[in-house]
């Protein structure tokens, strides 16, 4: 369902206006090639055609841009859940699937970008960073709520419910991006999100 533009291709190199984005778009490049473990700042500004110094006009040191990058993709995979929220009208089980299909897309799409928000590191520590990670999951966390108060969902403690869906679509979007599931027909994420609730669902 993204439209969004994919930013770990075809990046070219820095010549004149956003540097910030120039070097977030370095940054992805360079991770979907290496891996974040091969990310240094110097590897980026030699990328984005600048010198080793620029990088620092913007960003503190190599883990603030990567919270910059953790921060966009949570910021893209909030604002397509709640895209896709519009289309659900009172379901709640509709939107509780659209929650889960919206990771699980977002990773398939974006890999470099979901590598970066659940990785470790000290880019994990700024607040706008754990904000916007809080905002992700109380959406899925309200859709067990509203599922819960419908009688869809069993009465447990809701958190630990949002936490095992959210496991289980993040186990399966490290499948994707790490090339062990190769679904060409999608037919397995909606299995996945359906045998989740039928997990969850009220007896």
């Amino acid at each position: 369902m993204f439209t969004m533009k994919t930013l770990t291709k075809h990046s070219l190199p820095y010549h004149h206006g956003n540097l910030s984005r120039a070097l977030i778009d370095a940054t992805l490049d360079l991770i979907a090639e290496k891996g974040i473990k091969a990310f240094t700042i110097r590897e980026v500004a030699k990328r984005a055609g600048v010198s080793h110094a620029a990088p620092y006009r913007h960003f503190k040191n190599k883990e603030d841009l990567l919270c910059s990058v953790a921060i966009e993709g949570f910021d893209m995979v909030i604002q397509d859940t709640r895209k896709r929220f519009e289309t659900c009208g009172n379901d709640s089980l509709k939107r509780f699937r659209e929650s889960g299909l919206a990771y699980i897309d977002f990773a398939a799409t974006y890999p470099s970008h979901y590598r970066v928000m659940f990785s470790s590191g000290e880019h994990r520590m700024g607040e706008d960073l754990e904000n916007r990670s809080k905002e992700a999951f109380a959406i899925l966390y309200d859709c067990i709520c509203d599922c819960q108060n419908k009688k869809l969902v069993r009465p447990c403690e809701p958190f630990e419910l949002a936490m095992a869906a959210w496991s289980i679509v993040h186990g399966y979007a490290m499948l994707i991006i790490d090339g062990f599931v190769t679904d060409s027909s999608d037919r397995l994420k909606y299995v996945i999100t359906d045998a989740l609730y039928f997990g969850l669902r009220f007896e």
